[in-house]
């Protein structure tokens, strides 16, 4: 492999994630703001006690700005983002196939990556010798977003591969071939 490989994010996929899942969970909190703020309004929703009245005031808020924002987030970044998703070449890779991606590592950052499978989702988490930098370099919604990578996976950089079209199979051969191809060039500098 001489050239950067090019992974292309699918479309169809984010779109029905855009369409379905974000308007019907910006909805849900609509939904139950309205029960806590207008109980008339959803009778049966009405809460119970001023306990629940209290929860359904937080869940709706925060349920309606969380998932509002990362609708109109979503669709703006899908509308304006070219086809590349994960980029891999000699130096490194980037990654800008989801909101939260890290954008541009190189191999002398990486020690490992493995697999982490959540539901149908498939990750390639990829280890980095500093992940306070990544977090550094990132916007502070990604950079919160990332955090929580940290305490799951241990890395702030997360590629969602069930996104990208090929599969992790592809994704991976490419990661092994330039990363060992940078440490033949590099006399082992860093260790898989």
């Amino acid at each position: 492999m001489t050239d950067a490989v090019v992974f292309e994010v699918s479309r169809g996929r984010l779109l029905l994630i855009g369409l379905v899942l974000g308007p019907l969970m910006t909805g849900a909190g609509v939904l139950i703001l309205t029960a806590a703020l207008n109980p008339a309004a959803v009778q049966w929703l009405a809460p119970a006690s001023p306990l629940v009245w209290l929860l359904y005031l937080v869940i709706g808020g925060v349920g309606t700005a969380f998932f509002g924002f990362a609708t109109v987030v979503g669709w703006l970044t899908l509308l304006r983002k070219p086809g590349a998703g994960l980029v891999v070449d000699a130096d490194g890779f980037t990654d800008t196939s989801s909101g939260i991606a890290a954008g541009r590592t190189t191999w002398d950052q990486v020690t490992g990556w493995h697999l982490q499978h959540v539901q149908r989702q498939v990750n390639l988490c990829v280890m980095v010798q500093d992940p306070d930098s990544v977090l550094a370099r990132m916007g502070p919604i990604k950079r919160l977003m990332s955090r929580g990578n940290v305490k799951l996976v241990g890395t702030p950089v997360c590629i969602g591969l069930t996104n990208l079209r090929g599969g992790p199979e592809p994704v991976l051969a490419a990661f092994e071939e330039y990363h060992g191809q940078w440490l033949s060039r590099n006399s082992g500098a860093g260790e898989r």
